[in-house]
């Protein structure tokens, strides 16, 4: 039922569980239960950074990762210290809930077997247990810098983990099943992946995390150490990775910067990007997705490929639209492996699931402006606030030309509920001058969002 969304079914519906893995998930849970509010996603993004895909439970037929065991963990932390108090509910968490569901009924309706209605279940539960353990933990911006230094303290031992296997072209990674042992080549470049599901998985979730780092380089300056500790080591992960789209990514995201100054002027540069494409189409002796066949950074991209899954998409709308399709593989050459979220969202839950997606990406974009008008009198706030509209931007960008499983969909739902928490509650004040200039421990970030959730009394 995954055969086209890049998924490895080698270890599904097996337990596989190395000791070294097993002695992981224990260390890492408890540590998650017991460690204060603001370090808590860090084992979290150690788990995802260090132990491959393939390690799992299998329960009465359901499938757990360590990942999906971790989030357990979260929930039993959340109920246990009370920190869902306090929660404001946004549209963006009713609306991933509607597409969770809609996108499960969808699956199952289409395939009409228990089977298919396991495996939607396992992929709503990443999708809303990630997502609002995330929203519980992050409660303000403190909480948001808490999280860049988490990942520039890690992508260390990672960058470093890559540069051996580029080194021997031996994965270490790969004892616990799920990557391979020796490493992929492709045109004479090691594509090096870690314990990552695939290398463009692994280039895209770092490049992804480099506006995070770039904004607390900015934005801080008793942060810059760690910052540009994270800036270098992602950096040196996209490029030891060797694939075309997380060099995409970056120059994405140097792109949303470029645009910071100019963001009061967004409205007007969407549509003219709109207008400009519309343009583009009728003078092209192609369709103006065609540019997506073009791109070629590092050598042996298959944007012909990606771009003729899009053209097919468009032409057999009517094929998918009401629920999905089974298979995609007759609609051409290789066609079998979706490349691209936006038309796997399509493909597996029909047209009203690839449109509660794309109403999920607009709310989120729309938040994002809310918070960083709202803080836009305190400059550390509002290019943190930037960046996590830049963040959004390359995931969009990368969905045109993958489809996320594995660990990068940590990144994704830490995303939105990092834009969520931080977006104005409807009817929100403004912000008052006092917060305004409010200083924590004699810097500019301030110590709670006016509309965060307050956060909860924590023994330690």
């Amino acid at each position: 039922m995954e055969n086209f969304a890049g998924f490895n079914l080698d270890y599904v519906n097996q337990t596989t569980l190395h000791p070294m893995g097993f002695v992981a998930v224990i260390v890492l849970g408890t540590a998650l239960l017991l460690v204060p509010r603001r370090f808590a996603l860090l084992p979290i993004i150690i788990m995802a950074c260090f132990i491959a895909p393939a390690q799992r439970v299998v329960v009465g037929g359901l499938d757990f990762n360590l990942l999906r065991i971790m989030v357990l963990f979260g929930w039993v932390r959340i109920l246990f210290w009370g920190e869902a108090r306090g929660f404001v509910w946004k549209q963006l968490d009713s609306l991933l809930i509607l597409w969770a569901a809609i996108g499960t009924v969808a699956y199952t309706l289409l395939y009409g077997s228990t089977a298919a209605f396991v495996n939607r279940l396992g992929a709503s539960f990443d999708a809303v247990g990630m997502y609002f353990l995330f929203r519980c933990l992050v409660k303000s911006w403190a909480d948001v810098y808490k999280i860049v230094w988490s990942f520039a303290l890690v992508s260390v031992p990672v960058a470093v983990a890559f540069a051996i296997e580029a080194t021997t072209r031996r994965n270490v990674f790969a004892v616990f099943g799920g990557v391979p042992e020796v490493t992929a080549m492709r045109q004479g470049r090691l594509r090096c992946q870690g314990a990552f599901a695939h290398p463009i998985m692994a280039g895209c979730f770092w490049a992804s995390l480099l506006p995070l780092f770039a904004a607390s380089w900015w934005a801080e300056r008793r942060t810059r150490s760690w910052s540009s500790i994270g800036l270098i080591c992602a950096g040196a992960i996209v490029v030891l990775c060797a694939s075309s789209t997380p060099v995409m990514v970056v120059l994405f995201g140097v792109l949303g910067w470029v645009c910071f100054q100019q963001r009061h002027f967004m409205r007007r540069m969407r549509w003219g990007i709109v207008f400009g494409l519309i343009a583009l189409h009728l003078v092209m002796n192609a369709p103006v997705w065609h540019l997506v066949a073009r791109t070629d950074i590092v050598g042996g991209s298959t944007g012909w490929h990606r771009f003729h899954l899009i053209d097919q998409c468009i032409n057999r709308f009517s094929e998918w639209a009401l629920l999905g399709t089974t298979s995609t593989a007759h609609w051409g050459m290789g066609l079998g492996d979706v490349t691209n979220q936006y038309v796997l969202e399509g493909v597996r839950g029909g047209a009203i699931t690839l449109g509660l997606f794309l109403l999920i990406i607009a709310v989120a974009f729309r938040d994002v402006g809310r918070t960083w008008r709202g803080w836009s009198h305190n400059r550390p706030s509002l290019i943190m606030a930037w960046a996590l509209g830049v963040c959004l931007f390359v995931h969009c960008m990368s969905f045109i030309a993958v489809s996320y499983f594995g660990q990068i969909i940590v990144v994704w739902y830490l995303v939105l509920a990092m834009i969520a928490s931080l977006a104005p509650a409807p009817g929100a004040p403004a912000i008052s001058s006092a917060m305004e200039s409010s200083r924590r421990r004699g810097g500019m970030l301030p110590a709670r969002s006016t509309w965060a959730p307050r956060a909860p009394s924590h023994p330690t």
